[in-house]
């Protein structure tokens, strides 16, 4: 039996390690979609591959990786595995998310036996496959979404594959770059496997397996708890994608929640098949949403383990959009993750009334360019992902100009875009009267316009283009303002677009618009004196203050 003073102390110390081999990351890194934007994350795992510390910036990855780790020990038998062994895996079939995302593991040796694992996933911008980026709408199958690794050896007892990485070389648009990257990987888990060395040192191996364990069992005990002091009852949901990103029809995505005792019960019966596109979502990405949504919605304060799973049943019928089967294209999966936790947290709020909240934009409107460095000439491939309006609760506004539930990704600074490729980014603004009005306002949408210098091969995606799948009102609020892009070329054609893949010329313009978010509550109830306020600062125009809250006030 440990004490409960050492767990804690232990813990802190995972987790401040893994915090350490994320920043190691980040700072190394080569891409501003890692280094400016952070969409990576670390964990650490114990030798079963249970994840009992996480540095997750990004939602969307929350538990991934404890997904992942099964397929990484069934392909590895124990006996080959040694010191100085790294590993790289990144199929969505084989426990990861998409194709960009590559994780990297390192065993951590002690008394002649792997005792725990550091591991870290990162968002490569492009590892080939038929479009910049790697990323397509409407790609058929995986075959078209880059390269994908088994879960092989990247170094083997110390020593590199040089054949590997020349081969991850060469595969790929943006080859400085995604080389960078993926040696910042391998530092980061080289500095946790360094780090554990002296955790190991200072509390030794039984020690620091009984306090992993009991952070495992902690976080069981916490959820369970939660979910026993929730009243048992249900909730369910239906959410749409805009379409499959090969045709015009809307996919839906169905969810029920319930509570029975002291777990959870999270079903997708009733979803629509999978789809003939490259938006469906990957298994691990369906399951470390419904773990975002369960905790932000019931536990948002707790550390995130791999016991905090335990509570939980998930039920994901096969060959549907949220469970697809091999070879399904999944590599746009995060439009649908999206959807999935908004969806969930609909459901939700039907029997949990302290979380009442309106829908958030969730379309993640993303361009990725393939174009030449402005002063090298040298290929390279520019990503940026736009948020927009979050939705408004019984007690706040919806926050402005955020990339909401799981995406958590900052935006592409300027300056950064400027110098390392062809396009300026002319506006980045908030869209005046795009939140719902309500007696607490949706959150306001952005609009960013991109200027192409010279000629680029983009693709342009964003969803809640329509208005009947907009961020959705509550308690009497109105729906946000839908999403919309529109590529202006250089000789004045303007051409409406949701998604698509261009050559952009130099002078052609991207003007991108996100939706903003639901409001709640009736507009009527929300005081004049925020309604002037709003005014005042630009949220809302005279116009939408005259008929949507009653202010005559306003000119």
């Amino acid at each position: 039996m440990i004490d409960p003073v050492t767990v804690a102390v232990i813990g802190s110390a995972l987790k401040a390690l893994i915090g350490e081999s994320g920043d190691s990351l980040r700072r190394s890194s080569h891409s501003p979609i890692i280094r400016e934007m952070l969409d990576y994350s670390c964990a650490l795992f114990n030798a079963k591959g249970e994840a009992v510390a996480e540095d997750a910036n990004i939602p969307a990855l929350l538990g991934s990786m404890t997904y992942a780790m099964p397929h990484l020990l069934r392909e590895n038998p124990p006996e080959t595995i040694e010191p100085g062994d790294v590993f790289i895996g990144n199929d969505p079939y084989r426990g990861c998310t998409h194709t960009l995302d590559i994780h990297i593991f390192a065993p951590v040796f002690a008394e002649g036996r792997v005792v725990a694992w550091v591991g870290n996933l990162a968002h490569h911008n492009d590892i080939g496959g038929t479009n910049p980026g790697t990323e397509g709408f409407a790609n058929r199958s995986i075959y078209e979404e880059g390269l994908r690794f088994p879960w092989v050896k990247l170094i083997e007892a110390g020593r590199e594959s040089l054949a590997l990485l020349r081969y991850f070389e060469n595969n790929t648009r943006d080859p400085i770059a995604s080389l960078g990257d993926l040696r910042a990987q391998i530092a980061a888990a080289k500095l946790g496997v360094r780090r554990m060395d002296d955790v190991i040192a200072k509390y030794g191996v039984a020690t620091l397996e009984a306090a992993m364990a009991e952070r495992l069992d902690q976080g069981e005990r916490r959820l369970r708890k939660v979910f026993s002091d929730t009243p048992d009852g249900g909730g369910s949901a239906e959410g749409f994608l805009d379409n499959d990103g090969t045709g015009d029809a809307p996919v839906r995505i169905a969810v029920s929640v319930e509570v029975k005792g002291d777990e959870l019960i999270v079903d997708f019966a009733g979803t629509d098949p999978q789809m003939a596109g490259g938006m469906n979502c990957s298994r691990t990405a369906t399951l470390a949403a419904v773990i975002f949504a369960v905790k932000a919605a019931f536990d948002p304060a707790s550390d995130q383990t791999a016991g905090s799973l335990r509570p939980i049943k998930i039920v994901l019928p096969e060959r549907t959009a949220v469970n697809p089967a091999f070879p399904a294209a999944v590599s746009l999966r995060h439009l649908a993750a999206q959807r999935i936790t908004d969806t969930i947290i609909r459901a939700v709020t039907q029997f949990k009334p302290d979380l009442a909240v309106a829908g958030s934009f969730v379309g993640f409107s993303s361009l990725a360019a393939e174009c030449r460095h402005p002063r090298t000439g040298l290929p390279v491939v520019m990503a940026d992902d736009l948020g927009g309006g979050m939705g408004g609760n019984a007690l706040h506004d919806g926050l402005n100009a955020v990339d909401p539930y799981l995406g958590n990704v900052g935006l592409l600074p300027m300056e950064i875009c400027e110098r390392q490729y062809p396009i300026r980014i002319a506006t980045t603004e908030l869209v005046p009267d795009s939140g719902g009005a309500g007696e607490r306002q949706g959150g306001l949408g952005i609009r960013r316009v991109y200027e192409f210098l010279d000629r680029c091969d983009v693709v342009f995606y964003t969803e809640q283009t329509k208005g009947e799948f907009a961020p959705w009102g509550a308690a009497g609020g109105a729906a946000g303002t839908p999403a919309r892009l529109v590529l202006e070329r250089a000789n004045g054609e303007h051409v409406p677009i949701t998604k698509n893949r261009l050559l952009v010329d130099a002078g052609d313009r991207l003007v991108t618009i996100t939706a903003g978010g639901g409001g709640w509550g009736a507009p009527l109830a929300r005081s004049l004196e925020r309604v002037a306020q709003d005014v005042l600062e630009g949220k809302i125009s005279p116009a939408r203050a005259r008929e949507a809250y009653g202010f005559e006030g306003a000119s």
